[in-house]
């Protein structure tokens, strides 16, 4: 090969050695510039209203005024939304540990407003329980039965939830059973009961009891110091 050709091949691999660096650069570049774009700034978190799991949490409060599976003000600066299990052990120490205390220091005050949603995924037993909450409160007693239910609770899908029981405990919260039972027994409160389940697991409920505070969600039996804790930091903020 002579001078001048061995030449002209080292400039053709310096000039697409170089045409591949800019290429490689302008492909950084972009990556760059997406990643700013998408939190806001380079190094910085993005707003929370971004993520799109956030929002969805955010808007899982109902407050609908006459709510019988609600406790406190529509209007409360904090909404506590729990999904909840009647078969679920440690929902029946929140219940009879915790909830009693948030509702005389933050519902009782107008701070805070409890909501119920039901997660009867432990097995058939769940969905009865779940089923009769709501028939009693079509008469204005679903937090007498649910309390009432955890209180009676036995082991999971073991007979201590039936048709029978759940009467007699309607009879004891001196409740219109016939009404109480036409109640039970209609499709729209077994499609509510579904359908709130339905919508925990797309919020990322996964196991009760699960709550969402202002867009946080809080797994299991916590102590009362921690819902102290996202308590006040979502009223701070004024959600």
């Amino acid at each position: 090969m002579s001078d001048s050709t061995t030449r002209t091949s080292r400039r053709r691999r310096v000039w697409l050695g170089g045409l591949v660096a800019l290429v490689v650069l302008a492909g950084l570049a972009a990556v760059s510039l997406s990643a700013t774009s998408s939190t806001g700034s380079a190094g910085t978190p993005g707003a929370v209203g971004a993520e799109p799991g956030m929002q969805a949490r955010l808007a899982a409060a109902r407050r609908i005024p006459g709510d019988p599976l609600a406790l406190g003000r529509p209007d409360a600066p904090v909404v506590i939304s729990e999904w909840g299990d009647f078969q679920c052990p440690f929902c029946r120490s929140y219940t009879l540990n915790t909830e009693p205390s948030l509702v005389r220091q933050y519902v009782d005050s107008g701070r805070v407003r409890l909501e119920w949603h039901d997660f009867a995924y432990l097995g058939p037993e769940s969905v009865l329980a779940a089923r009769a909450a709501r028939a009693a409160g079509r008469q204005g007693r679903f937090w007498q039965y649910h309390d009432a239910l955890y209180r009676q609770q036995g082991r999971e899908n073991s007979g201590t939830v039936t048709d029978a029981s759940l009467v007699a405990t309607a009879r004891g919260l001196r409740l219109d059973v016939a009404r109480f039972q036409r109640d039970y027994a209609d499709p729209a409160i077994a499609a509510q009961v579904s359908a709130d389940q339905e919508r925990g697991a797309a919020l990322g409920v996964t196991g009760v009891p699960s709550f969402i505070i202002g867009g946080q969600m809080i797994f299991g039996a916590e102590p009362l110091a921690t819902f102290h804790q996202v308590i006040d930091t979502v009223g701070d903020r004024g959600r």
